[in-house]
């Protein structure tokens, strides 16, 4: 190999693969242009390429060194990327990709709301066909007194100043708890997916129940507008983020379904950045939800009206849909993707 004539013709390219180093250092490998993406993966090849034949037939310390710079450079963007961090990753889970996740996932959406809704459907049914079979949708402390009793007594609470969350330290406890109940069961209506969707079919139902039961507690005892006015602030964030754990759920049931496409680890890798932008994106959501659901859910009247409190509910989930719906979204690129 003629050495000279080899430098020659080298060196402009791995100057060229040296500029786009540049360029992915300042702004990052998924800012480059895809045509600029495909020059970068192909100078990466060819340049490792010529580190192979430096290494083999040359002594050239400088250019192996030089080589060997270029090559780690690419590697340490392709492996960790530099300026990747948790919080800009989730900025743009949240700005993008979690969007685009909800909408190429619509089908297996629309099949959790339907097991969620069909839940409340039959919960509420039941219950005001027969209000004893309550007790099999809810926990007992929901049928220790009327709501009727229920609603005087927070209400006079509020009058009193003695509402049931009184201190900073107990509200922080309570927001706690209600996150880790609230995360249980989407973490719940994901993990059983497993069982080929069943389970999260089940958990979807069930849970639909537990509130149409509640529901039609309520609304015998001529209390509907306390169950709205308290339900809804949290509850139009909440169930949404509950079905969105359920699409999740649902996504790995369909790969079990799909075994002549592949085997199910390999059909969940390739699936894997949307389940992570759901989860992260609905983890998000949740902690608002338990954050409303601790705190604005458990102001009554006179504090704060009712009416007031169904107004903000219905602004909320206006303000989930349009966020889901029209906020611009784009695809996760390939490269974001496989440094999950």
């Amino acid at each position: 190999m003629d050495f000279n004539v080899f430098l020659r013709e080298r060196r402009p390219r791995w100057q060229r693969f040296s500029a786009l180093l540049d360029t992915a250092d300042q702004r990052g490998l998924s800012k480059l242009a895809p045509g600029q993406a495909d020059e970068f993966f192909s100078l990466y090849r060819l340049t490792s390429s010529d580190l192979n034949l430096v290494q083999t037939r040359t002594t050239n310390s400088a250019v192996l060194e030089y080589l060997e710079g270029l090559v780690a450079r690419a590697y340490a963007h392709l492996s960790v990327p530099r300026r990747s961090s948790f919080f800009r990753s989730w900025w743009l889970i949240l700005r993008h990709y979690f969007p685009a996740a909800i909408r190429s996932q619509w089908k297996l959406l629309l099949a959790s709301s339907m097991a969620l809704v069909v839940g409340v459907l039959c919960g509420f049914a039941a219950t005001y066909a027969q209000p004893s079979q309550a007790q099999v949708f809810l926990p007992a402390e929901h049928l220790q007194e009327s709501p009727r009793e229920r609603v005087a007594r927070l209400e006079a609470d509020e009058r009193a100043g003695t509402r049931g969350v009184r201190s900073a330290d107990d509200h922080a406890a309570f927001t706690v708890f209600l996150f880790n109940n609230n995360i249980r069961v989407s973490v719940l209506a994901f993990a059983l997916g497993l069982t080929f969707g069943v389970g999260t079919i089940i958990m979807l139902f069930y849970n639909g129940a537990m509130l149409g039961s509640l529901a039609a507690l309520y609304m015998m005892d001529g209390q509907m507008k306390f169950f709205v006015a308290w339900v809804g602030p949290h509850g139009s964030i909440e169930l949404p983020c509950v079905m969105f754990a359920g699409t999740a759920g649902l996504m790995l049931a369909a790969r079990q379904f799909r075994r002549r496409e592949g085997r199910f680890i390999e059909q969940v890798r390739a699936v894997r950045p949307i389940l992570v932008d759901l989860l992260i994106g609905t983890a998000t959501l949740l902690v608002i939800a338990g954050t409303i659901e601790g705190g604005f859910s458990q102001i009554n009247t006179p504090t704060i009206s009712y009416t007031l409190k169904i107004c903000v509910a219905v602004a909320l989930f206006a303000a989930l849909i349009t966020y889901l719906v029209l906020m611009p979204a784009r695809p996760r690129p390939a490269v974001d993707a496989a440094n999950l």
